[in-house]
């Protein structure tokens, strides 16, 4: 378990970063165009995002980026040429402190597929929260005054109405992000990822009650874990929860 677990935290977190990557400038601009009169338009495609699974992002992104367009790998963790060092089990991580850059290289290429079909299956409802945050956040007095005030409309969005916006979003990031975790598992056996998806699969095949047991307890681990860095984050961006 201790060596599946890091390349299923790696894919998680690359994920979780290209999730928002997508996600932010999606949200803000969903709010954009629902200024603009054009909600339905916004509503379908996010809609058409969010109905499709990660499981399912990963078979189009194969046969996209794989073998219509063979542009990327899309099994495994490393090419065969590049052999991981195994210092700490984060593969960039290692590769990078030991200077072995076309290893990292090798790695990157075959984490961009499994953690984009991540993102993809997360980053729609982020972009939905964020928005309707955003619009609540909008109708605010203190966005009156900065209008009052003469700032212009980009800084009272950007400065202002998205930093109280993102609150809520947050909240939601760290709830769901257990999801995330858990479409990690099946991705990892459409692309091959020797995580902990993998090892689950093996475990059920081979009847191994002790290590299903011990995956079920890494979740819960990882479910508190993320939940308090949740909370500790959001009393640092929210001063008022400081004085409680």
């Amino acid at each position: 378990m201790m060596a599946a677990l890091p390349a299923t935290i790696e894919l998680s977190f690359f994920g979780l970063l290209l999730a928002l990557l997508i996600s932010i400038p999606g949200g803000v601009l969903a709010f954009v165009l629902y200024q603009r009169k054009r909600e339905a338009a916004v509503d379908l495609a996010v809609a058409l995002m969010q109905s499709i699974p990660s499981f399912l992002w990963s078979l189009l992104l194969i046969a996209a980026f794989g073998v219509l367009w063979p542009v990327l790998p899309f099994s495994g963790r490393v090419g065969p040429e590049v052999t991981l060092p195994g210092l700490t089990g984060f593969a960039l991580f290692d590769l990078l402190l030991t200077g072995q850059f076309k290893g990292l290289l090798s790695v990157a290429s075959h984490l961009v597929l499994p953690a984009l079909a991540l993102a993809l299956g997360f980053a729609p409802l982020v972009i939905r929260v964020l928005r309707s945050s955003l619009i609540e956040a909008a109708n605010e007095p203190y966005v009156e005054v900065a209008r009052l005030r003469g700032l212009s409309e980009s800084r009272i969005l950007w400065r202002h109405i998205l930093k109280n916006a993102a609150l809520p979003t947050i909240t939601m990031i760290g709830v769901q992000f257990g999801f995330l975790f858990g479409a990690a598992l099946l991705v990892e056996m459409i692309f091959g990822y020797p995580g902990i998806g993998n090892l689950m699969v093996q475990a059920v095949k081979g009847n191994d009650l002790p290590l299903i047991q011990g995956i079920a307890l890494i979740f819960c681990v990882l479910m508190l874990a993320i939940t308090i860095i949740v909370d500790v984050l959001y009393a640092v961006l929210n001063p008022r929860m400081r004085n409680l």
